[in-house]
């Protein structure tokens, strides 16, 4: 990325979608930074070469949207695009299924701005329904890198509630095209490493809860990714001192999130990961893992198949009765 002059009083904003067959979401996406109370802002869309319809919507749209439709090599590569191509000194990440709360770039920006140290910062998002009912808020934590790599559930910032100044994301570097699926896990990590993230206690998007994404149809490869982060986050020389303290206990943890994916499409894999987590740092395991491992081993013996063939057993023969 080429060297930018200082950011002016109202810095250019450029917000990344990558869309692929998105149609039936996109246009919500679209008005949605349209709608924006911030008066400097581009949105760049980077399709993947949809045939469904999403085209129309952009050339519709040719006027408030900059786009290019071509294949790419998946999410992050699309997004490492826009990235570049953009012109913004903040940059963000909008997926074409979620969208934007009215007043989340011009808070966003203030917080950046008022905050020199900073270069990112992320907010709450409301999951909602397919008939735009809300379903659940979710407001995370404040962010240190090893709270966020200890935290009980898997990567708590949504990205579509983050922007980021563009120095700060050139020191971490561009998303991992290799990532499919904790893309986003792996870049806070890195952003952690080089500039100060800080919350807002805000909800600035909505994210689409459909089962045709990845996050609902696709969980169980979730965790070989997260398997990818852990093993290059381990290697890495730069661990600030409290990280490293932690770092048996943050694998334990990275494992045990992985197992939890795992095991949906792998059941003995899955399992194996488990015992790694509780083998890592079994002093410091949760309850809950130490509960789901011995589950596991109860279900797995010979006592626990013999119960539960029992339990059947009883089952049909008063079903036959009735």
């Amino acid at each position: 990325m080429a060297e930018r002059e200082l950011m002016p009083e109202k810095p250019l904003v450029s917000i990344v979608t990558a869309s692929y067959n998105s149609a039936a979401y996109l246009e919500k996406a679209i008005l949605s930074v349209a709608a924006q109370d911030y008066p400097n802002i581009e949105h760049l869309i980077m399709d993947g070469g949809s045939r469904d319809g999403t085209l129309e919507i952009l050339r519709r749209y040719g006027d408030r949207v900059t786009w290019v439709s071509e294949p790419d090599r998946g999410q992050s590569h699309a997004l490492n695009k826009g990235w570049t191509r953009a012109r913004g000194e903040i940059l963000g990440w909008l997926d074409a299924d979620n969208t934007y709360e009215p007043t989340a770039v011009s808070e966003a920006v203030d917080l950046l701005l008022g905050d020199p140290a900073a270069g990112m910062v992320y907010a709450g998002v409301r999951d909602v329904e397919e008939d735009g009912k809300v379903a659940r808020e979710y407001m995370p934590p404040d962010f240190t890198l090893s709270g966020f790599l200890l935290f009980r559930e898997f990567n708590f910032i949504p990205p579509s509630s983050v922007f980021m100044k563009r120095e700060a994301l050139e020191r971490a570097g561009l998303l991992d095209i290799e990532l499919h699926y904790t893309m986003d896990f792996d870049l806070w990590i890195r952003m952690g490493l080089v500039t100060r993230i800080i919350r807002a206690p805000r909800f600035w998007s909505r994210f689409l809860l459909r089962e045709s994404s990845k996050t609902g149809s696709e969980m169980g490869r979730f965790g070989w990714d997260i398997l990818k982060v852990l093993e290059r986050f381990s290697r890495r020389p730069d661990l600030p001192d409290d990280v490293r303290r932690a770092k048996r206990s943050i694998r334990s943890r990275m494992l045990e999130h992985a197992a939890e994916r795992v095991i949906l499409d792998d059941s003995i894999e899955g399992r194996r990961l488990y015992l790694r987590a509780l083998h890592t740092a079994p002093l410091s395991a949760s309850r809950d893992l130490w509960r789901k491992v011995a589950y596991l081993y109860y279900r797995d013996s010979l006592f626990g198949r013999t119960y539960r063939g029992m339990k059947t057993r009883l089952k049909a023969i008063h079903l036959l009765g009735h």
